[in-house]
């Protein structure tokens, strides 16, 4: 809560604008100019003797008397005026003469300040305002704020975006800044006081250079990096969040990292996806910054050319009679995980087949092996004696 040095703080800063705006709330009369409040009711004042008699002109003509507009004692009231009632009015004498002539302004005190304030870094907070309403009159701006040990200080300014800058703040200190910032016109003005805790308004910008590339022969796979922004000062971690989708769908996949670059691996080879990311301090103070701009990318995609070897064309052209082509397309893309399992399947059946082979081979050699020694233990024994 703001207590009472901050009372005194926001009396010293409304005594400062006293001296900006008039005592009376519904007229300031400056060099021949009167500035009115809209709404309230404007006495224009004529150096006309008591008793005399004076007529009233604007933009030139007469002035006529009805309800809201009467004249009293030689000055001329307006009631409750609004803004057609603005104009160039004048007192004349009897005779015609102008006795006094005053331009009339019409408008608004200035609308309550509303700030913003933000810390891009733990170095330096930035307090921007925004006005509710048109005020028809120019309107200045007191910045001022209270450091954690009560210390008035003004602000530096930065036209036309921020209207305080305070550099360097206490970053951990338990007691807060106290922004104040009055609003000054011609017929009046407004405060706003905020409080602010550095580690609590702290957002990074964006990541910056943020990349994304397909890995080579990894038709799942996109490489993404990106850096730190560039008004972050690295000696503070940041943890990010990269989100990425196919760049039709709606469905949206999210990694949090605290470094500069991730794989994604679950992507699908020859499509496009849409990739960004944000950041955040890595302690979890403050919020989260904007998204990057997206970058898109599409995974990697092997491209097999139909050139076609001489003998496999010679040997077609003797099929041509039994095969018929519907088409002949210039190029065939295919996925690299499908011609990988057809590999590994023209592997297998081959090992197989040639499995079989050796092994019919090796039957019948041991069995070519077996007859020859059956046939020589037949001669032998025909060919020995009896006793």
């Amino acid at each position: 809560m703001i207590g009472s040095t901050s009372c005194i703080y926001n009396v010293f800063v409304l005594a400062v604008a006293s001296f900006l705006i008039p005592t009376d709330a519904n007229g300031f009369r400056g060099n021949d100019i009167l500035y009115g409040r809209i709404g309230t009711d404007i006495t224009l004042m004529c150096n006309a003797a008591n008793g005399r008699i004076v007529q009233w002109k604007v933009n030139g003509s007469l002035v006529v008397q009805t309800n809201s507009t009467k004249v009293q004692n030689g000055n001329l009231l307006l009631l409750m005026a609004s803004l057609p009632v603005e104009g160039n009015y004048s007192c004349h004498g009897e005779a015609g003469e102008m006795l006094h002539s005053t331009q009339l302004k019409l408008g608004y005190p200035p609308s309550k300040p509303l700030v913003h304030c933000k810390a891009q870094n733990f170095y330096r907070i930035y307090c921007s305002l925004a006005k509710s309403h048109k005020e028809f009159f120019p309107t200045s701006y007191i910045a001022t704020y209270r450091d954690p040990e009560s210390k008035v200080w003004n602000c530096t300014t930065r036209v036309p975006s921020n209207i305080c800058q305070i550099d360097n703040p206490e970053l951990f200190s338990p007691t807060p800044y106290v922004i104040n910032i009055t609003a000054v016109n011609s017929v009046g003005h407004r405060s706003t006081l905020l409080e602010i805790l550095t580690p609590d308004i702290v957002q990074p910008d964006p990541p910056s250079n943020v990349t994304a590339e397909p890995v080579f022969g990894s038709p799942r796979r996109i490489k993404v990096q990106w850096n730190y922004p560039l008004s972050w000062n690295p000696h503070f971690e940041l943890k990010f969040i990269m989100e990425y989708k196919l760049q039709q769908s709606n469905f949206l996949s999210r990694m949090e990292t605290i470094e500069k670059e991730e794989t994604i691996t679950d992507a699908i080879t020859a499509q496009m996806y849409v990739i960004r990311v944000k950041a955040k301090d890595s302690l979890d103070f403050g919020k989260w910054s904007d998204w990057s701009s997206e970058v898109f990318v599409t995974t990697w995609t092997e491209i097999i050319p139909t050139t076609i070897p001489a003998f496999t064309m010679d040997y077609m052209d003797s099929h041509s009679q039994q095969t018929v082509f519907t088409s002949s397309p210039t190029s065939i893309i295919l996925d690299p995980d499908v011609l990988d399992k057809d590999a590994v399947i023209l592997i297998s059946i081959a090992i197989l087949v040639g499995l079989l082979a050796i092994t019919t081979v090796f039957v019948l050699w041991v069995r070519k092996k077996s007859q020859e020694a059956h046939e020589a233990n037949v001669l032998m024994k025909k060919t020995l004696p009896y006793f």
